[in-house]
């Protein structure tokens, strides 16, 4: 008897009726999780839980599985990015009660204003997030994030967004990010030439879906930013930010009464509202008489931070320490595609620009020069440390139970899958690779996760491209890995927790700007794939 060959006999052997209801299964497990947070008001981190449960008792794994798979990624999500978390809120708090974040805003805000704004935004993120992972940028930006809109006197959304497009444009299509170096690797492309199209596509891509996308989705979406997220990355008793110091006067009355923090929270825009303005609170009229005395404008050195108790240090030495971890992971990429140097030199390298120890070097770089140099105390410096846990408990809960979600789901065997049917498609290669990535991402709901998986599956077709055709591979790759983040992606659930989002508002923000920039930067692809041919 003859046997089956060609791609029917290898759909047919490869595909089966427990395959389809995998995917049936990852379809119900995510709306089991939407309704549950967004209609039965159950905490994310239960919903989160109860979905996990559900994917490995129904893929048929057994009742006795479904711990140990949840629990094997929420153990994984604390060490990878959980810890990545408690630092950066560490560094926000130090920050913040030194009056350093302060001070950046000011000078963000005095340089651009406020109608550019959201192009600054995205410039700095991309910057920022040319070295680093995608949650470890997030975490870094997230003060600035908060205190720009606060001091600016807008929406949250009209900052947030355009910075979580700058870090995803270079996450997905910018060397030396480590998801693009991954992809690069498995189709032996161009590193230089990856870079030069990584590039060429990355500024469109991050102009329509940051500051164009944003003017339309901010009025559209509620924000409400939480009292944790404020307490986490706001100094105790800021400053009022209207008026400049070298025009205040000190009268023989009260004059200014300051704003509290409470009565001035984050403005958000309703439904379709405009921003709203910063609260002023009406003071009792100064007798009349020359003033006292002109308070001159201090030296940077001689200010004390909004909390009080030290001074806050000089703009070059906040921006320094700021900048130290990126400059250590930018270092660490950049050594092993320049070989910048050997022996202890490379270890030291490879040692401080991983991210948990770039990130714990800046912290103590900030205890030094935020904390006992800028004049605090040792009980003051032990009370910002102490502050700084609590406000991050809930997000961090939250953050690890979408880990667990998500290896519950690569337990269940989806990616395998995924991967089996990708191979019976007859589609040209770029997109077959963008394809299979964007499956992957949308089933295991982390991009560096889809890059890897999905180019081991397109390695063994791409031998014998040319160079061209080999760095547009590699950017089809991490162009797919960065569509559709949604329930599963840990940072989703960092993004709708720090700026007080629904599940709806951030399926709205999140996951539609993930998909622009995956969808405009395919087209950035395919256009210069035509002209390569």
């Amino acid at each position: 008897m003859a046997s089956r060959s060609g791609p029917a006999a290898v759909a047919a052997a490869s595909w089966s009726a427990h395959d389809t209801w995998l995917m049936t299964v990852v379809g119900l497990s995510v709306v089991l999780v939407v309704v549950l947070v967004s209609w039965a008001k159950l905490h994310a981190f239960l919903a989160l839980t109860l979905g996990a449960f559900a994917v490995t008792v129904l893929s048929g794994q057994g009742v006795a599985r479904a711990a140990g798979a949840f629990t094997t990624g929420f153990g994984a999500t604390a060490g990878q990015v959980g810890v990545l978390i408690v630092l950066g809120a560490v560094f926000g708090r130090l920050l913040a009660d030194s009056g350093g974040v302060d001070q950046l805003v000011s000078a963000l805000t005095r340089r651009v204003g406020p109608k550019r704004l959201p192009w600054a935004v995205t410039g700095i993120a991309c910057l920022v997030g040319l070295p680093m992972f995608f949650e470890v940028g997030f975490v870094m930006l997230v003060p600035l994030v908060l205190q720009i809109a606060r001091r600016a006197g807008q929406p949250v959304l009209r900052i947030g967004v355009p910075a979580v497009v700058g870090l995803a444009t270079v996450h997905a299509l910018v060397p030396p990010h480590p998801g693009v170096l991954a992809a690069i690797t498995a189709v032996h492309a161009d590193t230089g030439l990856t870079l030069l199209y990584g590039l060429v596509i990355a500024i469109p891509c991050a102009v329509v879906a940051g500051p164009l996308f944003t003017a339309y989705i901010w009025p559209r979406v509620a924000a409400h930013v939480p009292e944790a997220a404020l307490a986490a990355f706001t100094a105790d008793a800021p400053a009022p930010a209207a008026v400049p110091l070298r025009r205040v006067v000190r009268l023989r009355g009260p004059a200014v009464a300051p704003v509290p923090a409470a009565a001035s929270p984050i403005p958000m825009a309703a439904a379709g509202g405009p921003p709203v303005s910063a609260a002023v609170v009406p003071c009792p009229a100064a007798p009349a008489g020359p003033p006292e005395r002109t308070a001159r404008e201090p030296r940077a050195e001689d200010r004390t931070a909004p909390g009080g108790g030290r001074r806050t240090p000089p703009f070059a030495v906040t921006l320094g320490t700021v900048l130290l971890p990126v400059v250590l992971m930018m270092l660490e990429a950049a050594s092993g595609t320049f070989r910048l140097g050997h022996g202890f030199v490379a270890r030291a390298i490879a040692f401080t620009g991983t991210p948990v120890v770039a990130l714990l070097l800046a912290v103590l770089v900030a205890l030094a020069v935020f904390g006992w140099a800028a004049g605090a105390s040792r009980r003051r410096v032990h009370e910002t440390l102490t502050r700084s846990f609590p406000p991050i408990a809930g997000v961090l809960v939250i953050v690890c139970a979408g880990g667990g979600y998500s290896a519950a789901l690569r337990g269940a065997g989806i990616d395998a899958v995924i991967g089996e049917a990708a191979r019976d498609l007859h589609i040209p290669l770029i997109l077959l690779a963008w394809l299979v990535a964007a499956l992957m991402r949308a089933a295991t709901g982390s991009g560096t996760v889809a890059t890897v998986a999905a180019g081991g599956i397109v390695a063994s077709m791409a031998h014998g491209l040319n160079a061209p055709h080999a760095a547009l591979l590699a950017l089809a790759l991490g162009s797919g890995a960065v569509f559709l983040g949604h329930v599963n992606d840990a940072s989703f659930w960092m993004f709708k927790e720090y700026f007080g989002l629904s599940v709806g508002g951030t399926l709205r923000t999140w996951t539609v700007s993930h998909m622009l920039i995956s969808l405009l930067s395919l087209g950035g692809i395919l256009l210069l794939n035509a002209f390569a041919a």
